[in-house]
C-alpha cells in the first residue's frame, strides 16, 4: 500500500462492511481478507472447527483466529470469508426504524425489499415490517451484488495514540506488517473476529468477561393454514423453502417449488424473553463462565446473538474509550 494515511478505514469483508461503504462512500477504504492462505502454516493463528458454519451449497469458510472457544452450553459461528454471513443468511430485515429516505437510497443501489410471501420468497411472517433484501435477480442479497471494492488484507492489530488510530495490516504474500493511520475506523468484522482483533491488539486481558444475549427462539412444525403463535415474532418457512435454506440456496429454487403442494411449514418463533451467556478469558481461550438459560435450546443456535459487552460495558462504549472515532457495526 503506497498510501499510509487514510480518512476512513472500514474493516471487514461482509454485509456490514459493504453497507458502510455505500453510506460513507467518499474517502473510505474497505480492507478485508479474501482467502485463508495467510493462516495456513502460520502458528500464530488457530483453526477453530467447532465454530465453523458451512452449508452444502454455500462458499466453504474456515474459522481462523487468535482465540480458542471452549463451549459446552453455547454455540458460536464464524463464517470468515468474503461475504461473511451474507453467504448463508435468509436476508430478513425489519424496516420499522427505516425512513423512506433510507429505503429509497438502498433502492438506488439496486437493493429491493420483498414482501414475504409463499409464492415469491417461500416464507411468511406475522410482522409486516419484516422484508427480504434482494438483488435485481430476486435472489437474497449478497455482498457480490453491491460491487464494493475491497482491499485484500488482514488487520493484525489497531491502537490509538495522541488521538491518532494506527492499524497493522498484513498483505498477501508479504510477511512484514505495514502500519497505516486513519482518522476514523469502522469495525464490521462480526463479533468473533472483533474479539480476536481486540485480543491481538492487547485490549482484552486475562480474566475479562465477555457477555452476549439473544432472544429465546424455537422451531415448530406447522401447516400453511395454521394461525401464528401469539406474543412472538415468527418467520414461517414453507417446507420447500426451509430445505433450500438449510442447504444454503440463496434463492427460492424452482425445483424445490415442486413441493409447494405440501401444506407443511416450519415456524421460527422469536420471543421477548432473553437468555445470556458469559465467557471468561483464560490464557488464549474464551471459556463459558455463566449461562442464564432454562430453555430447551443451546445459546447461539439461532445465530442471532447480539448486545456484546466486555466487563459489563457495551461494545461501542468500550471502543469509544479507546478512541471516539472507532465505530463498531
Amino acid at each position: 500500500m503506497k498510501k499510509n494515511n487514510f480518512k476512513n478505514i472500514i474493516v471487514g469483508n461482509g454485509f456490514s462492511a459493504a453497507i458502510s461503504k455505500l453510506i460513507i462512500e467518499k474517502d473510505s477504504l474497505v480492507i478485508g481478507n479474501f482467502d485463508h492462505k495467510i493462516f495456513f502454516n502460520n502458528k500464530e493463528f488457530i483453526r477453530r472447527e467447532n465454530i465453523e458454519c458451512n452449508k452444502f451449497f454455500s462458499k466453504k469458510a474456515f474459522s481462523f483466529g487468535s482465540l480458542n472457544f471452549n463451549l459446552f452450553k453455547g454455540v458460536f459461528h464464524d463464517h470468515f470469508k468474503i461475504g461473511g454471513n451474507s453467504n448463508i443468511w435468509g436476508g430478513h430485515i425489519n424496516l420499522k426504524k427505516f425512513s423512506n429516505k433510507i429505503i429509497y437510497f438502498f433502492k438506488l443501489k439496486g437493493i429491493s425489499f420483498q414482501k414475504l410471501d409463499f409464492k415469491t420468497t417461500g416464507t411468511k411472517t406475522n410482522n409486516l415490517k419484516i422484508k427480504q433484501m434482494q438483488n435485481k435477480k430476486n435472489k437474497i442479497l449478497n455482498i457480490d451484488d453491491l460491487n464494493i471494492k475491497i482491499k485484500n488484507g488482514f488487520i493484525s492489530y489497531f491502537n490509538s495514540k495522541n488521538g491518532k488510530i494506527f492499524l497493522g495490516i498484513q498483505l498477501p504474500n508479504k510477511k512484514k506488517i505495514n502500519q497505516i493511520t486513519a482518522k476514523r475506523i469502522f469495525l464490521c468484522t462480526g463479533t468473533i473476529q472483533l474479539l480476536d482483533l481486540l485480543y491481538r491488539s492487547k485490549l482484552l486481558k486475562e480474566g475479562d468477561l465477555i457477555e452476549y444475549s439473544e432472544f429465546e427462539h424455537k422451531f415448530v412444525l406447522r401447516f400453511t393454514f395454521s394461525k401464528f403463535e401469539k406474543n412472538c415474532t415468527t418467520i414461517r418457512y414453507h417446507i420447500s423453502r426451509s430445505i433450500g435454506h438449510f442447504l444454503g440456496l440463496q434463492y427460492f429454487s424452482n425445483f424445490l417449488k415442486l413441493l409447494n403442494f405440501l401444506p407443511i411449514c416450519i415456524d421460527q418463533n422469536f420471543y421477548k424473553k432473553k437468555k445470556k451467556i458469559k465467557l471468561i478469558l483464560k490464557n488464549n481461550t474464551l471459556e463459558e463462565y455463566d449461562f442464564n438459560n432454562n430453555s430447551h435450546s443451546k445459546f447461539g443456535d439461532s445465530i442471532h446473538y447480539c448486545d456484546l459487552k466486555i466487563n459489563g460495558i457495551k461494545i461501542n462504549n468500550f471502543l469509544k474509550k479507546i478512541n471516539p472515532n472507532i465505530y463498531g457495526f
